[in-house]
């Protein structure tokens, strides 16, 4: 498992809890704005009940109107000498939270002078700019004035809002703990998996390449011994015996192949390639190339005619090495995935800054949407049924381009011909460059 995923699973993970916490918070201060809303309402009627039972004890009401009943109250109460009873405010307004039942609020009547040039009329106080702010331990109503010019006014102080709050919040609470202690649970549940599934994978790989590594040997013991038993007079005489040891040579040929590209693909997933840099004459090296394949295939079942033009660009800074060996795969799969006659043709060509060899033959081709996916390891195209082969040879080429510092690309089309464009960057600094 990369380190990129694994702090990108912990970020998601912790974003989780800043998510909540502002899921929290949105609803605590919904539930706060209607708890202020009926304790302010609660608390505007005791202010107004009080006013009343003050005004019924008033012997002298002469001066009563109808028409204006809170101001004709006030002006009354003023003039006699009334004042309000903060006591009596104290009752009325915690039997008002108990018929809310809100009677576990504990809270503070304080007076206040006001500010005329802010408050000119008590329609002001609905939107009062210097209320004091809401708190998790602080709710503060609206100022009620309680003289006819505004001087002077009553407001409660609730000291812990959050008791009646918070009660709604307990199922959302724990649902919220246990999201977050199951995602959290999950995430350590996966990076172990994948850090064994990864354990796994590495001892796997580990285990293929010595076990192929091991089988090279007594392959290569079996190769000397075709060789010597072709050579050996004792056999030239019989035409069945001879063409049952081409085969056995063959098959050991194909299998130490195989081996070589397991070996390769397992150097390239533990980054363990090593280039040697050089200056390869490209006419020089397809010469070699040509060379083989006509050794390789003297009298071979498929008609093999190779040919390359190298007269555009002539040299390439490579490793002679693995540049061989990309060309071994792409040549055999040309040899593999083609007709009893096989036409490949090589040539070198200029691209901006990369110098491009491109190897075409007249093979079986396949489909552009089959061309997407045939640089992934173990993917094959639609028509190489009955055709050996496992789909790790593509894939390495395509990862050794990528240490180059290039890049590889098909052009096919199907039942005609087949081209692999490779494209090598013409003037380059001397290092790997990785996935």
């Amino acid at each position: 498992m990369k380190w990129p995923f694994k702090i990108l699973a912990i970020v998601s993970a912790v974003a989780l809890l800043p998510l909540q916490y502002f899921l929290l918070a949105r609803v605590y201060n919904s539930l706060e704005k209607n708890l202020y809303e009926t304790v302010d309402e609660c608390f505007r009627t005791a202010v107004e009940e009080e006013s009343m039972m003050r005004f019924y004890r008033l012997t002298d009401t002469s001066g009563f109107s109808s028409s204006n009943v809170l101001m004709n109250i006030g002006d009354l109460l003023e003039k006699s000498g009334s004042v309000p009873d903060l006591d009596t405010i104290r009752s009325i307004f915690a039997a008002n939270l108990a018929q809310k039942e809100l009677q576990t609020l504990s809270f503070r009547i304080v007076q206040t002078v006001n500010d005329t040039n802010v408050f000119r009329t008590a329609d002001d106080f609905l939107s009062d700019p210097e209320k004091e702010k809401s708190t998790f331990s602080r709710l503060s109503t609206h100022v009620v004035p309680v003289t006819s010019d505004l001087t002077r006014g009553v407001a409660a102080v609730i000291t812990n809002p959050y008791r009646a709050i918070l009660p709604s919040l307990k199922m959302l609470i724990f649902f919220s703990f246990l999201i977050a202690l199951f995602v959290l649970f999950s995430l350590y549940k996966m990076i172990r998996t994948l850090n064994k599934v990864t354990f796994i994978n590495n001892l796997r790989k580990d285990h293929t390449y010595a076990m192929i590594h091991d089988m090279k040997t007594p392959l290569s013991s079996i190769m000397i011994i075709a060789e010597d038993f072709k050579d050996n007079p004792a056999f030239n005489s019989d035409p069945d015996t001879m063409e049952q040891i081409r085969i056995l040579d063959d098959e050991c040929r194909h299998l130490n192949q195989i081996c070589e590209k397991v070996i390769n693909v397992a150097k390239v997933d533990n980054k363990k390639l090593k280039f040697v840099y050089e200056q390869i004459d490209l006419e020089q090296f397809f010469n070699g190339v040509k060379s083989k394949l006509e050794a390789l295939y003297p009298t071979a079942a498929k008609e093999v005619a190779f040919s390359a033009d190298m007269s555009q660009e002539k040299w390439l800074i490579a490793d002679r090495l693995y540049l061989t060996e990309i060309m071994d795969n792409l040549i055999d799969n040309s040899i593999k995935y083609s007709s009893k006659s096989v036409d490949i043709k090589a040539r070198s060509v200029r691209k901006g800054r990369y110098t491009e060899i491109r190897i075409k033959d007249n093979g079986t081709g396949f489909s552009k949407e089959a061309s997407k996916r045939l640089f992934k390891k173990f993917e094959r195209g639609e028509n190489t049924v009955g055709i050996s082969g496992h789909g790790i040879g593509l894939n390495y080429v395509y990862r050794l381009m990528k240490f180059f510092g290039g890049y590889v690309s098909i052009d096919s089309q199907e039942g005609v011909f087949t081209e692999v464009i490779l494209g090598f960057p013409s003037r380059r600094q001397y290092e790997i460059k990785e996935d």
